[in-house]
């Protein structure tokens, strides 16, 4: 069976951290949407047993058995129980990396799917959620694949309306951000910023762009600007355009805004004139 499927990313609109369990992993409330950049994934299920063979188009991406691709080929033949096939993939990457974007998580979900339709969707979308968890925190959202408040550790999915109607651009700045210190800053925090996740959710459902802005924090970003030096002084530099508004996604380092369509191609070309340092691209929900 071949597949060639767009992998595309997200964007969190609100960002709260609202506990710790024993096990480190941290308790979420958030919404995410799916936005149009996307990665690409090329390849071929054999009907021959065999191993998996991933290649890319990107130095610096692992593909051996440290590829999220590869931990997604484990989880679902031991899960399964099928004997393991002959599998060949190309991954044309395209969304950066180390941004917030959830780029790896969207490459293991897609694949989990692809790996899924060849057995003739023998596992059912609650069951690849949850082969999904044990993989990729965010794997579960790119599953379902629809906006949605998530909650817990990135499992507890609701599916929500998606009616933005401007268009969004991103912006990846030369540097990436380590989610471990995103998290490892949070206990750093005195008082955190709280995002009004209902507003969040009530803007979307209205197509109320102005109720959206204001609803949204990040306390992944809060944590960042007590001593991450990059993301202040990128900050900073964002702040300078009065008439957008930023939001960092996830753990950073990327960074979104909402445009009007009918000016939205020249707002990103003034972006990329006056942050040549930066991956700047002109995106919209899907």
């Amino acid at each position: 069976m071949k597949f060639d499927v767009s992998s595309n990313c997200k964007i969190n609109l609100g960002l709260n951290v609202v506990g710790v369990l024993e096990n480190g992993y941290h308790l979420l409330d958030m919404v995410m949407i799916p936005i149009s950049l996307a990665d690409r994934l090329i390849g071929e299920i054999y009907d021959e047993e065999g191993e998996l063979t991933i290649t890319t188009n990107k130095s610096g991406i692992p593909t051996d058995r440290n590829n999220i691709l590869y931990k997604i080929y484990d989880k679902f033949y031991e899960k399964s129980g099928f004997e393991r096939r002959k599998i060949d993939v190309y991954l044309e990457k395209i969304v950066p990396f180390e941004a917030g974007l959830g780029g790896g998580s969207s490459n293991g979900a897609f694949f989990l799917k692809e790996l899924n339709r060849y057995y003739d969707n023998y596992f059912d979308e609650e069951r690849l959620i949850e082969i999904g968890k044990s993989v990729g925190a965010d794997i579960p959202f790119f599953i379902v694949n629809k906006p949605c408040r998530v909650e817990g550790i990135g499992e507890k999915l609701t599916e929500i309306q998606g009616n933005i109607s401007e268009d969004i651009i991103l912006i990846k700045p030369n540097f990436g951000v380590s989610t471990a210190k995103a998290y490892g800053n949070i206990k750093k925090l005195k008082t955190r910023k709280k995002a009004d996740i209902d507003g969040v959710i009530k803007g979307l459902e209205e197509n109320n762009l102005d109720l959206i802005k204001e609803s949204i924090e990040n306390n992944l970003e809060e944590g960042l600007l007590l001593n991450e030096q990059n993301i202040i002084e990128f900050r900073n530099c964002l702040d300078k355009f009065e008439n957008l508004k930023f939001f960092m996604s996830g753990s950073g380092s990327a960074y979104y805004t909402f445009v009007n369509k009918n000016i939205s191609q020249e707002i990103l070309e003034t972006l990329k004139t006056q942050l040549q340092q930066c991956e700047v691209y002109l995106c919209s929900g899907v």
